[in-house]
């Protein structure tokens, strides 16, 4: 994480064996605390599943339980309510796939 002190996690457990960039300002967070899938993945810390070269852009919200799949650019300001399955860019709220174009710069 670029700027830990600014991320907030709530939602037990970030989990990733691969590259990740979560810039300044990103939140973590649950959708519903009695969902069945929230409860499963809480319990196992892994709520926020993400894979290799995903970058979070500043000040985005990411609600789980979700997976990132590899190679996943999420521009800031954006919000991630739902799994992202396909490499590309994505923005918005929520968030949408933007370009397929996939880059390592922040790696």
């Amino acid at each position: 994480m670029t700027h830990p002190g600014g991320v907030l996690l709530g939602g037990n457990g970030i989990y990733s064996e691969g590259r990740v960039v979560i810039m300044s300002g990103v939140k973590f967070g649950g959708k519903s605390p009695s969902d069945p899938l929230y409860k499963e993945k809480h319990q196992i810390q892994r709520v926020f599943e993400l894979g290799d070269n995903v970058v979070i852009g500043t000040s985005s919200v990411v609600l789980g339980p979700i997976t990132i799949c590899d190679n996943v650019t999420i521009a800031a300001m954006s919000l991630v309510n739902k799994s992202i399955t396909e490499p590309g860019i994505y923005a918005g709220i929520p968030a949408k796939k933007l370009s397929d174009k996939i880059t390592y710069e922040w790696l």
